[in-house]
């Protein structure tokens, strides 16, 4: 299982254009001819793209990012041959990933793939360890980088590859990589006859490849190598079962119509990333007006919530922070009008708290520690202490997200508002949305993000929601608070001027229903404020606004497919007496129902990432996180919990 490890960039030589990294001595690619070099081991080598051209989903994995360029030759190939309606799904790992400059440089070094260069760059992830996946090309085609270790990353996630590029520098340079655990996890994520390609015949590849369950063969290699491999897989490992209770099998779908329950940040994000890949969305909303609980707020911030010990919290929500801002910078490129503002976010925290995320080594873009000084600069005004600066985070105006989600995909998604859903049954293979005046409407799928209310609509209450009451300022902007430049986040939060107004927050007030503005709240959020930014001592609030965010017992959202509680109950009710996994069937769910709420005040990052990770469950795509953060926020990880700990 992939644990975080700070990241070290690729050191590169430059020998007249060819880049050479430092460690390893190796080149990157051939001085005979980069692109012919791909096209012969690594395309035709695994008979590509005659393969592709017999099916709509395509997936390839690679050991070996580096410089991109089979990567790049692949999707001009791909592009050139395929219909538009077929996906492409590229896998990568590697450990030592290429700074943007680096990449640029090699990537000028091919004419010829500047259409498909410049794409990757575009999409290029920040140097951070874990999975980051991109959509490129419109969405036709998922790229997902692995930054770590090769083993390591691989064991993490489910995949059925089509086809394997065995790259990497040569295992005399680099013998690390070419290890037996490698070979056993590109066994393991290989669909039956998968097939590799590689530019060695060492004999330890050989010998590991065929030990994990391959025919290989030895064929005339590239310009000067005699010898390369190639071959299939013949003996496909037993699957062996590590956590069952957290298995999903391939969704089974007729047709690609869905409703969701719920028009906040939530129901709009997993709407609108449903439409833009092929679905007929109907959005139910109880309120006559879509974005009308905690996702109508007047601005709310973009920023992560990172742990010292970066467990799966601290990577599920560094992972959705990292797609978030990206999408968003997506979606103001598209229409600038767009109330998203990439101002950098800054977090003030003692020195304790500074020195602990030092020890993460992100890099600078997406993480600065800062003193006093530094931290009044990046925000514009006085603070009374230093802290953590996001570079790359910001803040944006959730209901004018929300209604820009919905008309950019109107022909895709009907919207039923004023409509309350009261119950949910399955009848002939659908679900039945019922109101209080009779049927609202029916699909195969349904996705609730309706907040507090799930537990209410599914009928259980295994999640234990919290409803989380939060009462916000809204105080007039003047002359010198307009020179705040970013949010800053301490026990609350303010925001620069939107509309010649601050937004401060916010109460956090448990289980507390009361809907009215209350005084003491008020005094409460701008005692806070107060205490760390002197240049608000004197700001009267406007107006405020209470609304009532929905939050777990760990702090994560749920999000994915509902458990069917009485299989769990018959099935997993004796886990706390320590049996191996082997002797548990696999998890069984109620059909096409998935879930995205509890995502609290960190919603604005998460439900984006939500939305991802439903629609590529739906779509048997790969997923946009690793296996171990997946069931992080895996509803069902609940009751599994229960089960483990009872007497």
């Amino acid at each position: 299982m992939s644990r975080y490890q700070p990241i070290e960039p690729a050191l590169i030589d430059w020998d007249n254009g060819i880049p050479r990294c430092q460690k390893h001595g190796d080149i990157y690619f051939s001085t005979d001819g980069g692109i012919a070099e791909t096209e012969y081991v690594f395309l035709q080598g695994n008979q590509l793209p005659q393969r592709w051209f017999k099916q709509s989903q395509f997936s390839i994995a690679e050991t070996g990012f580096g410089t991109g360029l089979n990567f790049l030759c692949s999707l001009a190939h791909w592009l050139k041959t395929t219909p538009n309606t077929a996906t492409l799904n590229y896998i990568s790992v590697e450990k030592h990933p290429l700074n943007k400059t680096d990449l640029q440089r090699a990537i000028t070094s091919w004419p010829e793939l500047a259409e498909v260069g410049a794409e990757l760059l575009e999409h290029y992830p920040p140097l951070v360890h874990g999975l980051h996946q991109r959509r490129l090309f419109n969405g036709r085609v998922s790229l997902t980088l692995l930054f770590g270790d090769a083993s390591a990353m691989f064991a993490d996630i489910d995949a059925t590859v089509d086809a394997w590029y065995l790259d990497g520098f040569a295992p005399s340079t680099n013998p690390g990589m070419w290890t037996p655990e490698l070979f056993k996890q590109i066994a393991r994520l290989s669909k039956p006859s998968g097939s590799f390609a590689t530019f060695t015949a060492a004999g330890i590849v050989r010998r590991g490849l065929k030990a994990a369950g391959f025919e290989v063969k030895t064929q005339p290699g590239f310009g000067r190598k005699r010898d390369m491999s190639v071959g299939q897989l013949i003996n496909p490992p037993q699957r062996q079962k590590n956590q069952p209770w957290f298995e999903y099998p391939a969704t089974k779908t007729k047709t690609k119509q869905a409703i969701v329950i719920g028009a906040g940040l939530a129901g709009c994000t997993v709407s609108h990333t449903l439409a833009e890949q092929g679905w007929q969305v109907t959005l139910i909303e109880r309120h006559p007006k879509i974005a009308q609980e905690a996702s109508g707020n007047h601005a709310g911030v973009v920023m992560p919530r990172l742990t010292a010990d970066m467990s799966a919290a601290g990577r599920f929500y560094l992972s959705a922070f990292l797609h978030t801002t990206h999408w968003l910078n997506q979606l103001k490129k598209r229409d600038p009008t767009l109330p998203w503002f990439q101002s950098g976010v800054l977090q003030l925290c003692n020195e304790r708290q500074q020195q602990r995320m030092q020890k993460l080594k992100l890099p600078e873009d997406i993480l600065e520690i800062c003193n006093t000084e530094t931290a009044s600069q990046r925000c514009g005004i006085q603070t009374k202490r230093g802290g953590l600066f996001f570079p790359s985070g910001g803040w944006l105006e959730p209901p004018a997200l929300c209604r820009w989600l919905l008309d950019d995909q109107d022909e895709n998604i009907t919207k039923l508002l004023n409509q309350s859903a009261l119950t949910l049954k399955r009848e002939d293979g659908e679900w039945q949305v019922v109101g209080d005046t009779g049927l609202i409407a029916q699909a195969e799928t349904v996705i609730i993000a309706n907040g507090y209310d799930a537990e209410r609509l599914l009928g259980i209450d295994s999640f234990s929601l919290k409803k989380v009451r939060g009462q916000l300022a809204y105080i007039g902007s003047t002359s010198q608070s307009q020179n705040l430049k970013t949010p800053v986040c301490y026990d609350g939060y303010i925001i620069p001027s939107h509309k010649n107004m601050h937004c401060v927050g916010a109460s956090y007030d448990i289980n507390d229903d009361d809907t009215k503005l209350r005084p003491e709240s008020e005094q409460q959020v701008l005692s806070m404020l107060t205490e760390e930014l002197a240049e608000f001592d004197s700001s009267e609030p406007r107006s405020g606004r209470v609304a009532f965010r929905t939050s777990t017992r760990d702090h994560l959202p749920v999000i994915g497919p509902t458990p069917d509680l009485a299989f769990y109950k018959n099935n997993y009710a004796d886990l706390h007496h320590g049996k191996p996994a082997r002797h548990y069937p696999s998890a069984e769910y109620l059909p096409n129902l998935f879930l995205s709420f509890g995502h609290g005040s960190r919603g604005l990052i998460s439900c984006p990432m939500a939305a991802e990770l439903i629609t590529s469950t739906l779509n048997n795509e790969q997923a946009p996180l690793t296996t171990d953060v997946i069931n992080s926020v895996y509803p069902a990880r609940f009751v599994i919990r229960q089960m483990r700990q009872q007497p």
